[in-house]
């Protein structure tokens, strides 16, 4: 690596928050009454060039490292960042080096310098963006924080060399010095004021996705959590990865209308529940309850578009490869399709709504800042090894004593509870399963989700067979029939899952859970 390590600047964390709309919107922003009043000074305009490096297979990536080349007014500044759990904080290194041959230069952080020394031979330039930025340095509420506006362009190349680039469109808030929650307050009024998104990715990752195949959602990874760190430690990285997620999954309802946006954004908002209940008994905090509530409130603004989703997506072309139902299915369908609508018109206006974003920005608050850590009780605080365990053992015992009292011939909505409390027991489950090796989790957890899918067929039966007898009410003998049909192969359907629940539970009854081995 070139430079000299006399040159560094010392690393320092960067806190800051990053909102997209669409380059309209952004660019009035600088001209709005709300940013006058906020930044009475014009602030100022500069264009910003930057190059991000890393091998072709993202070595750098992996590892939490970006590193990137930024022409600023002429100069050439070298930037390292290292994330860290929450979107809003990076560990920043930046450097002005003398030219293109000194780069990569040294950071001053020996652990940063050996994992881009080793790779130093196999970087290439894999992203761009060009931005104008207007910027102005605000008080608030004794706060001083810089308002950034950026519109320009981010392009990528893929691993086979194909070009991508979309408009790049952001505001930024840079906390300067001060306190942190004042930067999430101020972020407050601004989503009062302008229809933006909170983003928790960095320009580097929004130019990469460019690559990606438009309105394909990517599995949600896994959280990063370890045995040494502190249970509350375990929750903030989770609130950490919902807000992110939340974030994430948004644009596919808003901009790509995708059934699965809506389907991965009510796991979003249920996990986030199944988080507030895990922890709800080792702190008290009204900040998290509300949180939770308001999951719940907009996970239930969300369910009628996701059952009509199934129904038309699924139900329906099963019923229409049967002879004889031409007739009573296409009214069925057509009637399905306008009430679908409905629904996603419910959907989308939730999920765009001012009161979204806040909630949004109020989990990436919760996440990074953790206020409620100061009203933990003594479990919390405890390692995560040892708090996991006994979460665990309290959620499989309340899923056995409801097992115990549903009869092995309960219908369906009998069986409804179990559901539920598989559903509470997965969550947790899946939070923990990162402590305990694969192999030792691998045969329960196949069996927890081979009675989640079943439960979860059940489900979708009841719940067809009572949108399809919904719509057949008022019309036509075709109609009601085409509906009896849907309702009777349902129920076949809900059967054959029920018998595989019986057998799946017997087995998984008499397993050793991982956690106790």
């Amino acid at each position: 690596m070139g430079g000299a390590r006399a040159d560094m600047k010392a690393g320092h964390t960067e806190f800051e928050l990053k909102f997209a709309g669409s380059p309209g919107v952004v660019a009035a922003l600088i001209g709005s009454d709300f940013v006058s009043a906020a930044a009475p000074d014009r602030g100022e305009w500069e264009r910003l060039a930057s190059r991000y490096y890393d091998t072709t297979d993202r070595r750098l990536a992996k590892k939490g490292i970006s590193l990137r080349l930024r022409e600023e007014g002429g100069a050439l500044i070298q930037a390292v960042k290292i994330r860290r759990s929450s979107a809003a904080s990076r560990l920043e290194y930046e450097t002005e080096i003398s030219g293109e041959g000194a780069f990569p230069a040294q950071t001053g952080n020996e652990d940063i310098d050996d994992a881009i020394d080793a790779v130093a031979p196999a970087l290439e330039l894999f992203a761009e963006t060009t931005v104008d930025r207007w910027a102005s340095v605000i008080s608030f509420r004794g706060t001083k924080i810089e308002l950034a506006v950026d519109i320009g362009r981010a392009e990528c190349r893929d691993d086979e060399g194909r070009d991508y680039a979309a408009p790049l469109a952001e505001v930024e808030l840079e906390l300067i010095k001060g306190d942190p929650s004042r930067v999430f307050d101020f972020a407050r009024l601004l989503l009062g004021h302008a229809p933006l998104r909170y983003r928790a990715l960095s320009k580097l990752e929004t130019a990469e996705r460019l690559a990606r195949p438009p309105g394909v959602i990517l599995p949600a990874p896994r959280t990063q959590i370890d045995g040494d760190m502190s249970a509350a430690d375990a929750l903030q990285h989770s609130l950490n990865a919902i807000a992110a997620r939340l974030a994430e999954v948004q644009p596919f309802i808003l901009d790509f209308r995708t059934p699965e946006g809506v389907h991965q954004m009510r796991v979003a908002l249920r996990r986030l529940r199944s988080i507030e209940r895990v922890f709800r008994p080792y702190l008290k905090s009204d900040e998290f309850a509300s949180l939770a509530q308001r999951a719940k409130s907009f996970a239930g603004a969300l369910g009628p578009a996701r059952d009509w989703d199934v129904f038309i997506g699924e139900t329906l072309p099963v019923a229409q490869r049967t002879d004889g139902m031409v007739a009573g299915l296409t009214t069925l369908k057509a009637k399905a399709e306008a009430t679908c609508a409905e629904a996603w018109a419910e959907a989308f206006e939730a999920v765009a709504s001012k009161d979204f974003n806040r909630f949004i920005l109020d989990v990436a608050k919760a996440g990074a800042l953790g206020a409620w850590r100061k009203k933990t009780k003594g479990a919390a605080k405890a390692s995560v090894r040892t708090f996991a365990p006994a979460v665990l053992d309290r959620a499989l015992n309340k899923t056995l004593q409801v097992a115990a009292k549903t009869p092995a011939c309960a219908d369906l909505s009998a069986r409804h509870p179990l559901r539920i409390a598989l559903k509470k027991l997965r969550y947790p489950v899946q939070l923990f399963r990162p402590l305990y090796p694969k192999a030792s989790r691998k045969d329960y957890m196949s069996a927890l989700s081979a009675m989640q899918d079943a439960f979860g067929a059940v489900n979708d039966a009841v719940a067809a067979q009572s949108l399809a007898d919904r719509l057949a009410s008022g019309e036509g003998k075709d109609t009601v029939r085409a509906a009896g049909f849907i309702a009777g192969y349902k129920a076949a359907e809900a059967q054959s899952a029920v018998e595989t629940i019986d057998a799946a539970w017997a087995r998984f009854e008499k397993m050793t859970p991982f956690w106790r081995d």
